[in-house]
């Protein structure tokens, strides 16, 4: 399985793939999947797209492509 940065509700998890790779995967609060990353070599750079993401996406535009 994989292992996720513990918090209350909504949290990251980094998932190793059945090729060997790593990706993020953001879960809600209900323990639903919400976003998935591509898939990463290292598991270094899973964790490098977590603190990206947490850095980066509470400032970032929103496109409305509907």
């Amino acid at each position: 399985m994989s292992k996720g940065e513990e918090g209350k509700g909504y949290r990251f998890e980094i998932v190793e793939s059945k090729d060997g790779q790593h990706f993020v995967r953001f879960v809600a609060s209900n323990g639903e999947p919400m976003v998935r990353t591509e898939t990463y070599k290292q598991k270094s750079s899973a964790t490098n797209a977590i603190a990206s993401l947490k850095k980066n996406g509470p400032g970032a535009d929103v496109v409305d492509e509907a």
